[in-house]
C-alpha cells in the first residue's frame, strides 16, 4: 500500500484526470460540454484529464457536478487507483475496530478521553428505535372459539 509520502503529486494528477475522463467518456459527452458546465475552458479540462494541470477543489466539485458524479465517488475511485495491489490492505479498512484504531492512533490520552466521552454522549442521546410489529396477533377471546 502506498503511504502518504510515497504517492507523488504527478501520480495523483494523472489518476484523478483518468477518473474524470473515464466518467466523461463513459457518458459519451464531449470535453467542451463538460468544461462549459463546469466553468472552465475545454483546453484546461483537457490538461486536467491528462494529468498536466492541478485542479482546485472548487473546480473539481464543479466538474463532478457537471458529470453528475458524487464527489465522494471521485475520491473513492482515486483511493482505489492509488492502491498498489489487491492483496494489500485497503487504505480504509472495512472492520470498524481497525477504523477506530487508525483514526485514534495519533491522539494523546486527553484527546482519546474526549472522543470516548463524545461517543458515550451520542449513544445515550440517540432516539429509541421504533419497534415494528412482526405480524403476530394473539387470538382474542372471540376468535379462539
Amino acid at each position: 500500500m502506498h503511504s502518504a509520502l510515497s504517492v507523488t503529486p504527478d501520480e495523483i494528477r494523472r489518476e484523478l484526470g483518468g477518473i474524470l475522463r473515464g466518467h466523461r467518456e463513459g457518458q459519451g459527452r464531449r470535453l467542451g460540454e463538460i468544461a462549459g458546465e463546469a466553468g472552465c475552458s475545454p483546453a484546461y479540462l483537457s490538461e486536467v484529464e491528462r494529468g498536466l494541470k492541478d485542479v482546485s477543489a472548487d473546480l473539481l466539485i464543479a466538474i463532478a457536478y457537471a458529470l453528475s458524479v458524487p464527489i465522494g465517488a471521485v475520491y473513492a475511485d482515486l483511493g482505489r487507483r492509488l492502491s498498489v495491489s489487491p492483496q494489500e490492505e485497503p487504505a480504509w479498512p472495512s472492520d470498524p475496530r481497525r477504523q477506530l484504531r487508525a483514526v485514534t492512533s495519533g491522539l494523546d490520552a486527553a484527546s482519546l478521553r474526549t472522543v470516548a466521552q463524545f461517543g458515550a454522549f451520542m449513544a445515550m442521546n440517540q432516539a429509541e428505535p421504533t419497534r415494528r410489529r412482526i405480524g403476530f396477533v394473539p387470538p382474542t377471546a372471540e376468535g379462539s372459539r
